[in-house]
């Protein structure tokens, strides 16, 4: 985002632009690949929200699935992109579901969603 800012500077007005750069993170929770599917889990963060991603691929089908969880910044709380990567990393099945039993019991809003497409 980029902010302008005025200032009078002995009687001339000098525009200067500053970048509000807030860095994108990205942690990879588990990937891997056999014959039937490859699969890739992440958690990342912008300066708006904390999300996560479940993504697979089904190789004979062609066929790309996506789950996804989004945290607004403002409703997680304390709660870092650090503290969700060592949560999920210690989960072995079913993360998704674990993650969002996890934000409903302590009262969390998020969005969840879906996508999948075919080659």
């Amino acid at each position: 985002m980029l902010k302008l800012f005025n200032e009078n500077l002995n009687n001339k007005h000098m525009y200067q632009l500053e970048l509000d750069l807030f860095p994108y993170r990205s942690k990879t929770i588990s990937e891997g690949e056999n014959q039937i599917f490859s699969w890739f889990d992440n958690i990342s963060e912008d300066q708006y929200k904390i999300s996560y991603h479940e993504s697979v691929y089904v190789k004979n089908q062609k066929m790309d699935l996506e789950d996804w969880i989004h945290i607004k910044r403002k409703d997680s709380g304390k709660l870092t992109l650090e503290y969700f990567y060592s949560f999920l990393k210690k989960i072995k099945d079913n993360k998704l579901d674990v993650l969002k039993e996890f934000l409903t019991h302590r009262k969390i809003v998020f969005e969840k969603g879906s996508w999948e497409s075919f080659e």
